[in-house]
């Protein structure tokens, strides 16, 4: 199974990690927004199979049409939110999914 299938299964229970409630209240990225926003849809940034915790994930996805940043591990019956924030477009290509160098 390829890390997005993996992803949309674990959607069912999302567990947010402090790191990243910290970082969506400081973004204003409301908590059900996001993941609404991530059950509709997202884009695959940046995959990290060998990551000491398990594999995780780097996404994109828009809530209330802000591009949002949402790092996440996913498990079998569950994911966890490992941090979400507003990109830097000096960081990032105009896409949002590719790093500057």
């Amino acid at each position: 199974m390829n890390i997005t299938e993996k992803i949309r299964q674990s959607l069912k229970t999302i567990i947010w990690r402090k790191h990243a409630r910290i970082k969506a209240e400081n973004d204003n990225i409301s908590e059900s927004g996001l993941e609404d926003a991530l059950r509709k849809g997202f884009i695959l940034v940046e995959d990290y199979p060998d990551d000491l915790y398990g594999e995780s994930a780097l996404l994109l996805i828009y809530v209330d049409k802000r591009p949002v940043h949402v790092a996440l591990s996913p498990r079998k019956e569950m994911c966890y939110l490992i941090t979400a924030y507003l990109p830097d477009s000096k960081k990032w290509n105009e896409k949002l999914i590719k790093r500057r160098r």
